[in-house]
């Protein structure tokens, strides 16, 4: 298709071509044939080739790529940005324990009750993508979007209330839980938006804006909850209404801006897909990204003919009921697979992360630096980290997605083993911690923008257009999930076993990270989502080692139920026996070497 939209074939040869080829779709393919000198209204001559429609014209004034610019910024803001909820409470933790404690009475009580204050944002986030998908399903990809900013900004301004109602801990808890429903909403339609406003050359640089939001939310909030700014006790809870500077201008941004020109094609509202078209991209990536959409159309409508062919089922083109749809496309190995490895990929990229942004000052304190020290220097931890988040989107799309996930994990693993080693009990009274841990916790943080930038390019790239909502709402489910259930015991389990006992799991996972990535994952940059797809089997995951384990079995019954059935019996349970006894054999021997 591809080459005949650029090189050119005959019309009416052409028009019989795409008529048999593509029934039923006729409205898309028809447009693809006007000619720009057709308004007189004659017939064309026959050597007259296929033209893309004018959209130059169609374009508003200003600049597409300011346009874009805008929109993709205010999605980051509202989305990413409130990271920066996330590293306040870290810092505002010495400052606000006064006032917890005068409702708690225990520094135990209040510790608990800030966890949960902490943690109700995240379980936010996993609730707000099950919502995204609930509205994306009907209503595309803007609506989530802009109804997701709003509770973001009806979130904030409750958790300002903490210190000033009754009961404000409660009232500021369900800020934070409503503010997190909102970033979760926006996180998984604004990602998924993202991925289809740009060029396809643009894509993941765009994408990658969204970690830079949250680097440059971490830093902020790591700033503005120093004491010299709102790090006390009389202004703690102001520091985490500072969003709100930053949300309200993105909400009226993405207001005005169009629907996914993507999504407007799939759902055949071609003239307002054309319209947005030119909202977000100049007149030659207009082109670029219309064949590829039209080509990505035909593929999925390939993907169901073919299916209604082997099931001999006739077409229907009404819309299935939401949980019919999910179930079905969990039926789809395709889908299945690209799930599971967007699961992992995204759930587990640097966990560390969990740990330095949310208890980072705890830590330092831990460790013998002062309140006021231990919040500089996680300021100064965070400084970094932005840095490379924001250097990194003017070359992002030069180097793969796998080497840039996997090498800074592996850096990760090193930096999180030296933070253990020096840590233990034999090293930790011969070199300052103070300062060892702070730059190992520095780099660490470093490496993670990196492979942060690439996981949130990668998830949204695995899935084809239709599956980009479900897909990036399953992962950020189960990611805000799993973040919510780790935010939630890491401060105790700091207090109770330290830094070096904690970080253990934490290498481990990112060791088991770096190499299911490097067996599994499938380089997406520059790749269109129908390429990527071609990388996954039809095959439900785990088919080949179902039947080879009940192959097995099968021999094994075989292998029982032969004659003399006695004999086999008798040798299976000798067989059975010896093995318990070198398994026992074994245990022994080593607990004697131990000794």
């Amino acid at each position: 298709m591809f080459t005949l939209l650029t090189r050119g074939i005959p019309s009416l040869k052409t028009r019989g071509f795409l008529k048999v080829k593509y029934p039923g779709s006729s409205d898309v393919y028809e447009s693809l044939l006007e000619d720009s000198n057709s308004e007189d209204g004659k017939p064309k001559p026959p050597d007259v080739h296929i033209r893309m429609p004018r959209i130059v014209n169609a374009c508003p004034p200003g600049s597409p790529s300011l346009r874009l610019a805008l929109v993709v910024l205010s999605i980051g803001a509202a989305s990413h940005f409130l990271l920066f909820l996330d590293s306040v409470v870290d810092n505002l933790l010495p400052a606000a324990m006064p006032f917890f404690l005068s409702v708690y009475e225990t520094k135990e009580n209040a510790n608990h009750a800030w966890e949960m204050l902490v943690s109700s944002r995240i379980y936010g986030l996993a609730i707000g993508c099950f919502i995204a998908v609930l509205l994306s399903h009907q209503h595309g990809r803007k609506l989530p979007v802009v109804v997701g900013t709003i509770l973001d900004v009806i979130g904030v301004i409750l958790t300002l209330l903490i210190t000033y109602v009754p009961h404000g801990v409660t009232v500021a808890t369900m800020g934070r839980l409503i503010n997190g429903i909102g970033q979760g909403m926006v996180q998984t339609a604004g990602s998924v938006m993202l991925s289809e406003l740009p060029p396809l050359k643009k894509r993941g640089t765009v994408l990658a804006t969204l970690t830079m939001w949250a680097c440059m939310g971490e830093l902020g909030g790591m700033t503005i909850s120093l004491d010299d700014f709102f790090g006390t006790p009389e202004l703690w809870q102001w520091a985490m209404g500072f969003p709100l500077l930053v949300l309200l201008p993105a909400l009226y941004i993405i207001c005005h801006a169009p629907e996914s020109p993507r999504y407007l094609f799939l759902e055949n509202r071609e003239n307002e897909a054309r319209k947005a078209m030119s909202y977000y991209q100049s007149p030659v990536d207009c082109k670029q990204s219309i064949e590829e959409i039209l080509m990505e159309k035909q593929f999925t409508l390939q993907m169901v003919k073919e299916k209604v062919d082997e099931n001999g089922n006739s077409s229907k083109k009404e819309r299935d009921g939401l949980v019919a749809s999910i179930i079905e496309r969990l039926k789809d190995g395709k889908f299945t697979r690209a799930l599971l490895i967007a699961l992992f990929v995204q759930t587990f990229v640097h966990l560390d992360d969990w740990l330095w942004i949310s208890y980072s000052t705890q830590i330092f304190e831990n460790f013998g630096l002062s309140s006021g020290k231990a919040q500089t220097a996680s300021l100064i931890m965070s400084l970094p980290q932005a840095v490379i988040s924001i250097a990194l989107l003017g070359c992002f799309d030069n180097f793969d997605r796998r080497t840039l996930l996997i090498v800074p994990t592996i850096l990760s693993v090193i930096f999180g083993f030296l933070a253990i080693v020096f840590s233990s009990p034999l090293l930790s009274n011969v070199l300052p911690l103070f300062v060892v841990i702070p730059i190992l916790a520095t780099f660490d943080l470093s490496v993670a923008a990196i492979s942060g930038e690439s996981a949130y390019a990668i998830v949204p790239e695995l899935f084809l257009a239709n599956d980009k909502v479900l897909g990036s709402a399953i992962v950020g489910i189960v990611q805000n999930g799993f973040g919510g259930v780790l935010t939630n015991c890491l401060l105790t389990a700091l207090n109770k076993h330290g830094i070096s006992n904690v970080l253990i799991p934490f290498v481990a996972m990112n060791t088991v990270y770096a190499v299911v990535n490097y067996k599994w994952l499938p380089e997406t940059a520059g790749k269109t989502p129908q390429e990527i797809s071609r990388h996954f089997s039809a095959e439900f995951p785990g088919t080949n080692v179902f039947l080879y384990l009940k192959h097995k079995f099968s021999n094994f019954l075989a292998y029982l139920r032969a004659k003399p059935i006695l004999v086999n019996v008798i040798s299976f349970i000798v067989q059975l026996v010896c093995c318990i006894f070198l398994l026992d054999f074994g245990v022994n021997l080593y607990k004697s070497i131990g000794k």
